[in-house]
């Protein structure tokens, strides 16, 4: 018997102000018919107004009023539970949403600076490096100079007279309350106002500094989530805050309307293991746990955590990966440089990327570090004559040098895992700046290994909150849009210098998560993934037919002329690659709204990149050229010769993209796991970068081609409405078979050199799962196997053993059986 909180498939919904419980229940029928076991629904709990996402929490004793009520809620967890079906809510562990008004918390803070009740809760640094902060927190609100800002009249003095209050208003938007002793006269409102020196004087006396929102790179005194100076973080190892943050959530938990969390970047926790284990321990029930955390290739999720596994970006990263045909790579890899002029390793273009991030957005964090650091250092005799700049250049290589997000050093000391990647990333350092003094690398090797004290322990930690965030901004957010050899590859948790992946390696992915975290989330699209996937799908047929790729880019280029001309060329690759991957199925010429969708995409790209533009120092000529280039491409006149042949392209490799598309539903449905489909996602999902894949949903046109019957076929795949049958078919067999599912075997058939296949058993009852790669290869005829007994193959419902020839018609297969 499958435990109650494990799900057997999820629906991830994207709520918003315009989307919300009433909308989500109205779907329960249809979700409930397509075979879905839970919801999994961003989160819930009091946002910022007109949140598009919910990942910045105002109040946590609150569900946010713009998604309904808490009657509401409770009426959708009704509805689904009268169904047989449950919820999965999505938590935000490691900050809260500031600025504005709505945050009170916050606002206590900048009120009464270290007095407040609150000062705690937050992850503020009192005593930074800057002594002009010293018992202040940085308000980096500003969008320019202070001065100006006085000036201009943009910082206001404003009176509460209901409250008795004061405050300064930055731009009419941001609150910045007067700590109570400071407050003037009401009547010298307007004489201060006037006065930009008394205005001056009265701000330096709070217990903030606002400024320019630059500033924050090197001046930061507060933990933020990665870069984004809104979103502060909080310590929610402090017992106040853990228990203030999850009271509503134990509720919801208690009264039975949760079966369970996803925990938002874990890894930028103090403790994530305390952290999850204090949640286990907490919980009023059990309840199906998962964690946002990226993989590295060898990397495993800590088995103490105590938690069901991750949301699984790795396992998409492994399917994208076997989806790409090797022989295609020699090929591709000439086409690319050939284009470009680009010729580095993905590692090269990392190693910069993230000394770029660190040395011009993060500098603040790593100035704190190096005088933790060097306090550490100056208590010893042994490391006294390390300097704070030595330190400094030091936690800077090693955290660029780091090949996973973070290590888990505790109190406990160091496992066997943290002390193989600190140590790779120390020799890397090592290598790499030959000029830092080595005993510096020395102590900071011994200090990670074993800290001996709680000063030690509190760097150790520190490092680690920070190596995560660079990992971040520096892999995923920058060197993925600068190594832009086949961008499919570029995704969350993927490397794209590893090209593709065996089938062999596959089977060992998937034997390894069965052992370790058999009910781990299997995911190929979420509202963090960088393309849908199925713009993935299409752009991985590029490694089946990388010479013609290479010469339609140089055409394309051609017909496109000076606006070509004025992109970047690795840029330019990366643009045909995306206008291929979410070029709409079967259209000639993109209407306007995809033209716009693709300006935002590209110019999101560009500014990531951090190339020819970035986001705090935007390049206007450059990204006017970016945006010519997308309306030259796609103007709807006669004389345009680009879209007709793109479009013959992308026609011509559509069939191709549709067969992966399908491979990667069906293994994901069928490996070892619980399966998420995105918003939407039953169709052909060909979203560009977020907020893209927040598009709202035609949930009326899935609602209606559900219930297919008969044998499935490619004749008309243009509609998607093939994937969602296939999707269909294989929850209902889940619904059917749930502990084959939930607890088969998973054992490699050999089924020819392009084909994945694999058998699951339990008890009495079987499963046979082939599926073509690479559609371009032909698939050679040849029974598997498998297990006797009386089978049938899902898709086309014919009874017979399973063969390989079947994957002729789809390029999946699925037969399932009740042994004899």
């Amino acid at each position: 018997m499958i435990p109650a909180a494990i799900p057997r498939a999820t629906y991830r919904l994207q709520l918003n102000k315009d989307f919300g419980f009433a909308q989500a229940q109205a779907l329960v029928p249809y979700i409930a018919d397509l075979g879905i076991s839970h919801l999994y629904l961003s989160p819930i709990l009091r946002a910022r107004a007109g949140s598009t996402h919910g990942y910045d929490t105002v109040e946590h004793r609150q569900i946010n009023p713009e998604l309904g009520t808490l009657e509401d809620f409770r009426a959708l967890a009704g509805d689904l539970r009268q169904r047989g079906m449950g919820i999965i809510l999505d938590f935000v562990p490691n900050h809260m949403g500031i600025g504005g008004t709505e945050n009170s918390y916050w606002l206590d803070v900048l009120k009464y600076g270290k007095a407040s009740r609150y000062a705690h809760w937050f992850d503020i640094d009192w005593s930074p490096a800057d002594a002009s902060l010293a018992d202040k927190v940085l308000v980096p609100v500003l969008g320019g100079a202070y001065d100006a800002a006085l000036a201009e009249g943009r910082l206001v003095l404003k009176h509460d007279a209901d409250a008795d209050s004061f405050a300064i208003w930055a731009d009419d938007t941001h609150c910045l309350p007067l700590d109570p002793a400071s407050y003037p006269d009401p009547a010298a409102v307007q004489t201060i106002n006037a006065d930009p020196d008394r205005l001056d004087v009265l701000i330096g006396r709070q217990n903030w500094r606002v400024a320019r929102y630059s500033v924050a790179a090197d001046d930061i005194n507060y933990r933020r989530f990665f870069i984004v100076n809104d979103l502060a973080g909080i310590r929610i190892e402090a017992p106040e805050v853990f228990d203030h943050a999850h009271a509503l959530i134990f509720q919801l938990i208690e009264e039975g309307l949760v079966d369970g969390l996803r925990i938002d970047h874990i890894d930028g926790l103090y403790d994530p293991k305390a952290y999850a284990i204090k949640l286990r321990e907490k919980s009023p029930k059990p309840i199906y746990l998962v964690v946002e955390k990226i993989l590295a290739s060898h990397e495993q999720v800590p088995a103490n955590w105590r938690v069901d596994g991750t949301t699984g970006y790795e396992f998409s990263a492994h399917l994208t990966a076997l989806g790409a045909d090797p022989a295609g790579e020699t090929a591709l890899d000439r086409g690319y440089t050939a284009f470009t002029g680009e010729q580095r390793s993905l590692g090269e273009i990392e190693r910069e990327a993230k000394l770029i991030i660190i040395d011009t957005e993060m500098a603040a964090e790593l100035d704190r570090l190096a005088t933790l650091a060097r306090t550490i250092a100056a208590s010893r005799r042994t490391s006294a004559d390390l300097t704070r700049n030595g330190l400094r250049s030091a936690v800077r290589e090693l955290v660029a040098a780091m090949e996973v997000y973070r290590s888990y050093v505790d109190a406990q000391g160091s496992s066997d895992t943290d002390r193989r990647d600190v140590g790779v990333a120390l020799a890397a350092a090592r290598l790499a700046a030959p000029t830092i003094d080595p005993a510096v690398f020395d102590f900071l090797d011994t200090l990670i290994a074993s800290p001996r004290d709680d000063d030690e322990l509190e760097l150790v930690r520190r490092i680690q909150q920070y190596s995560g965030p660079v990992m971040a901004k520096g892999l995923e957010d920058t060197a993925l849009y600068r190594y832009n050899r086949l961008i499919a590859l570029n995704d969350v948790g993927e490397r794209p210098d590893r090209f593709s992946l065996g089938i062999e390696a596959f089977h060992d992915f998937n034997g390894a998560r069965l052992g370790l975290y058999p009910q781990a989330m299997l995911t190929t699209s979420s509202h963090d993934t960088k393309r849908g996937e199925d713009t993935r799908a299409r752009i991985l047929t590029l490694s089946g037919h990388a010479d013609e790729w290479t010469r339609s880019v140089t055409e394309w280029s051609q017909l496109l002329g000076p606006a070509a001309d004025a992109i970047e060329r690795n840029e330019l690759w990366y643009f045909f690659q995306m206008l291929l991957g979410a070029w709409p199925v079967g259209a000639a010429k993109p209407g306007d709204q995809f033209r716009q969708r693709l300006k935002a995409a590209m110019l999101k790209s560009v500014r990531e990149a951090r190339r020819n533009s970035s986001w705090t120092r935007p390049d206007a000529e450059y990204e006017t050229a970016l945006e010519t280039l997308v309306d030259v491409a796609l103007a709807d006149t006669p004389d345009n010769r680009f879209p007709p042949a793109f479009a013959r392209f992308a026609s011509a490799i559509g069939e191709a993209g549709a067969r992966i598309g399908l491979a990667q539903a069906v293994l994901k449905l069928t490996a070892p796991g619980v399966p998420d489909i995105y918003q939407g996602a039953e169709l052909w999902e060909q979203s560009m970068v977020d907020p893209d894949n927040r598009r709202p949903v035609d949930f009326a046109a899935r609602q209606g081609l559900l219930g297919s019957q008969g044998p499935l076929d490619l004749a008309d795949w243009h509609d998607g409405a093939i994937k969602l049958s296939v999707i269909e078919r294989l929850l209902q067999a889940r619904a059917d078979h749930p502990a084959l599912f939930a607890h088969g075997s998973y054992e490699p058939l050999p089924a020819g050199e392009h084909v994945v296949a694999f058998q699951r058993r339990h008890e009495g009852q079987a499963m046979v799962v082939a599926v073509a790669l690479h559609p371009w290869h032909a698939v050679d005829g040849q029974v598997m196997p498998a297990a006797t007994g009386r089978w049938r193959e899902l898709f086309s419902g014919i009874d017979g053993v399973p063969d390989s020839a079947a994957l002729a018609t789809l390029s999946v297969a699925v037969w399932v059986s009740a042994e004899r």
